[in-house]
């Protein structure tokens, strides 16, 4: 497990070098046998793959993704402290700080994955932290029923933290166990389409009742497909709730970025998250905004004739947030005569959305609302000012941006996401969206703003009761 940047620039190199090796084999072969070349091949892969799997771990921790962290035992508590650690965006330093101890102790402790320090110790680290903790304890003869609807649902991707949080009512008493069950299969029937008989009887659970609508982009390996295909479906019966109690005009849309830029500088002054979501939802775009972790990023559904934009991002830098909305807007700009529309995400990361052409526009389209038609001409000037030189490109956006009077931390993701791109060409990794993030200045709280307006324009008394409670739900 990798637990700080050190181990993932050595990983990172290790990978690197097992590759080299890889590939060497591969041409030139090996004076082995066929049989034991083979197992040699196969072992370095093996190595390799499992390399790379901690590099993906480490880099989804310190993407900022995760809110929960699933424990499966108490045994498990130690590595679920040093995840969240660095999911938090904490050093180990940082973590020594805040316990009043040095930061040399911080690395033992992590090296052994705590086995030498006392359960207080373990308690102290989970509210330096800041952690909650949750462990529920159940009689199997009096919650059967619950549990075996709780695997289920887990089963199909929905596990127990999340059908608590998101879509059991929660006026029942968790341990009120028949009324639970009874009042959450109703809910999971209005979001899913399953009847009583189909979630509490023997066969598995099947999520598709609105294929055509979440229907998404090829997974990576590494998602959970199960989680994403139940949360996709979850999150569009949210959309669709929204849809129909929204109280905004549909107005006429502009595919012309610099046209849309205009519009939101002439009503509002400048091009930021703030004045971009009220002129997205004044257009009758209602806006919503998950936190959730993992499933998609982002998607806009037209549904009876009214685009919905759903932003799903962790980060709660206003800049990301920022080009989020105006990639999905431009979504919404596509295919006016259809009544019905769906646009799924993966992740900003992901290679199958880096190399799509409709995401390559989209993202182009964006990036020309927030920085103006000489967008990617600004962010030549940064690769041109840091001539080749990664540890320059920081001064060399702070320069550019003030050049041109534009912002810095757009400019900033633009320069990371143009790096991004350059190294899958080039076969040679180079991430610099930590330096990005470091250059982010923030008017707003993106996710607290975006659900305000929401439901300021949502009519709540219209909604059924069971309606208004999933999407007050969705927001907690």
């Amino acid at each position: 497990m990798i637990k700080n940047n050190k181990q993932l620039t050595l990983t990172k190199q290790r990978i690197t070098e097992f590759a080299e090796v890889i590939e060497q084999l591969r041409l030139n072969g090996s004076d082995l046998s066929p049989l034991l070349a083979k197992a040699q091949l196969d072992a370095l892969i093996a190595q390799k793959n499992t390399l790379e799997k901690e590099v993906y771990e480490y880099e989804k921790l310190i993407s900022g993704e995760f809110d929960i962290l699933d424990v499966e035992t108490i045994s498990d508590l130690p590595k679920a402290l040093i995840r969240a650690r660095i999911s938090l965006g904490l050093t180990q330093k940082d973590l020594a700080d805040r316990l009043g101890k040095k930061e040399q102790q911080i690395q033992r402790y992590e090296n052994t994955d705590y086995q030498s320090a006392s359960f207080s110790t373990l308690v102290s680290i989970v509210a330096a932290l800041d952690l909650k903790v949750t462990e529920d304890i159940f009689l199997p003869k009096e919650s059967r029923v619950k549990n075996l609807l709780l695997k289920k649902l887990s089963d199909a991707g929905l596990d127990k933290t999340f059908v608590e949080r998101r879509i059991s009512p929660r006026s029942v008493d968790v341990h009120d166990y028949s009324t639970w069950v009874e009042k959450t299969v109703e809910r999971l029937t209005s979001i899913f389409g399953w009847s009583k008989e189909f979630l509490l009887g023997d066969s598995p659970l099947v999520i598709g009742r609105d294929a055509s609508m979440v229907a998404r982009f090829k997974m990576p390996a590494s998602a959970n497909e199960e989680y994403a295909t139940a949360y996709t479906q979850y999150a569009y019966s949210i959309a669709n709730i929204v849809a129909a109690n929204i109280q905004s005009e549909i107005k006429p849309l502009s595919d012309d970025a610099q046209n849309v830029r205009n519009e939101i500088i002439q009503e509002y002054g400048e091009v930021n998250f703030t004045n971009a979501i009220q002129y997205v939802m004044g257009l009758g775009i209602p806006v919503i905004s998950l936190n959730d972790s993992g499933a998609f990023h982002g998607a806009t559904w037209r549904i009876d004739g009214r685009n919905v934009i759903v932003l799903k991002q962790k980060s709660r830098q206003t800049s990301k947030w920022l080009f989020d909305l105006m990639h999905e807007y431009y979504h919404a700009t596509q295919s006016p005569d259809l009544k019905e529309f769906s646009v799924i995400e993966l992740s900003e990361t992901s290679e199958e959305r880096r190399l799509d052409d409709e995401e390559l526009r989209a993202n182009a389209f964006a990036a020309k609302i927030l920085l103006g038609d000489e967008a990617e001409s600004y962010v030549a000037q940064c690769f041109k000012s840091a001539r080749g030189n990664i540890a320059w490109l920081k001064n060399a956006v702070f320069q550019v941006a003030k050049k041109h009077d534009i912002n810095c931390g757009v400019l900033a993701y633009q320069v990371a996401r143009r790096l991004d791109e350059m190294s899958k060409e080039k076969g040679k990794e180079q991430n610099w969206w930590g330096a990005a993030n470091n250059l982010q200045e923030n008017e707003c709280d993106p996710l607290a703003l975006s659900q305000e307006l929401l439901l300021k324009s949502t009519s709540m008394a219209n909604m059924s009761e069971a309606n208004r409670e999933l999407l007050e739900q969705a927001f907690a």
